[in-house]
């Protein structure tokens, strides 16, 4: 990567930051951001609609989700992290980039997932964010770094080194802004939905008095539902993908002077000229 030719200013920043980047980036580039999503999310969400027929609907699709959703994120990382650095971003270019890593993301990614999942789940899901938090960079450091094997793991604990508390309230405060942008999204798909077409999604559905009886039972067998809320979190999650990215980027500038590396090569092109 040549950083002297990277498109994004690279300076330390803070998460809100972070998160401004990703939505401004995210905006910019909605035409490749929207295609990739369908790409991943349409199978899984409907299969989820079609394992409402059988009251299996929230499962399959929150499992599918959990497990297919970080390839989707390394394909935005790759398409994200190579313009960064000089590339342009287009579809065939960040499905390539996940291509040629594939092997290497299909032995690491539903690893780490499966890991934290389980852990996460036996400690009732309070080590979930930590261990989410160790792995965070996983993809970035198999495609932009390349890595493999064992030195996937050291480099992920040097980039979290002596930073490792901060990285876990970044996730937290990115997790924390995704579900309210989720949850804003889905409520105008239903109230869109509720007043153009006359189809209700949720609310119009559910009886307040039994609230939790009907929302679990909706969840599991309405397709409408569980499509819509699949739909949500496959449009969403690039945009939480690319705020945990820009983290990455702002951990590299903190750890290995970046920042300081693109001024140092400015300032020796400039005397080298002047000489």
């Amino acid at each position: 990567m040549k950083l002297e030719e990277a498109t994004l200013a690279l300076e330390p920043r803070s998460v809100g930051a972070c998160i401004d980047i990703a939505i401004l980036f995210y905006q910019r580039h909605f035409d490749k951001m929207l295609p990739l999503s369908l790409i991943f999310g349409v199978v899984p969400v409907t299969v989820g609609m079609l394992g409402a027929a059988n009251g299996n609907g929230w499962l399959l699709s929150g499992l599918l989700f959990f497990f297919v959703s970080p390839f989707l994120g390394a394909t935005v990382v790759a398409g994200a992290g190579h313009h960064v650095f000089g590339e342009e971003f287009t579809i065939r270019r960040a499905l390539m980039h996940t291509y040629r890593r594939l092997p290497v993301l299909l032995l690491w990614l539903p690893a780490a997932r499966l890991v934290y999942a389980l852990i996460g789940i036996m400690c009732w899901g309070f080590l979930s964010v930590p261990l989410a938090t160790r792995y965070g960079f996983l993809s970035e450091v198999l495609i932009l770094e390349q890595l493999r094997g064992g030195r996937t793991l050291k480099r992920l604990e040097e980039i979290l080194r002596n930073s490792y508390l901060e990285a876990c309230g970044r996730y937290t405060t990115i997790l924390a802004f995704t579900f309210c942008v989720g949850l804003t999204l889905f409520l105008l798909f239903d109230l869109g939905a509720q007043f153009l077409f006359a189809t209700p999604i949720f609310m119009a559905k559910v009886s307040w008095a039994v609230a939790a009886e009907d929302i679990a039972n909706l969840l599991a067998y309405d397709p409408l539902l569980v499509g819509a809320l699949s739909a949500t979190w496959w449009l969403v999650y690039p945009l939480a993908r690319l705020a945990w990215f820009f983290c990455y980027l702002d951990a590299r500038v903190r750890k290995e002077g970046w920042d300081v590396e693109i001024e140092l090569r400015v300032e020796a092109r400039r005397l080298l000229n002047a000489s």
